[in-house]
């Protein structure tokens, strides 16, 4: 999946918690993916996108997200 059709860079710690592990992603959208993907482990990515999965707006699922890797 290319890092950008996958919306905001975000959304990467829920897709690789989702079981996809390959992106193509811009020079730019790549560093800010990294930095967020550091902040979780595998095991935290796979538990933040079950819980996500339960959450109604994409307002709730993005401060789930920021919640996790802050």
């Amino acid at each position: 999946m290319c890092g950008e059709m996958a919306g905001d860079e975000i959304a990467i710690p829920i897709l690789l918690g989702l079981g996809l592990d390959e992106f193509s992603m811009s020079a730019t959208s790549i560093l800010k993916a990294r930095s967020l993907i550091r902040k979780l482990t595998k095991a935290d990515m796979e538990k933040l996108a079950e819980s996500v999965l339960q959450l109604d707006t994409n307002e709730a699922v993005m401060e789930a997200v920021g919640k996790a890797v802050k």
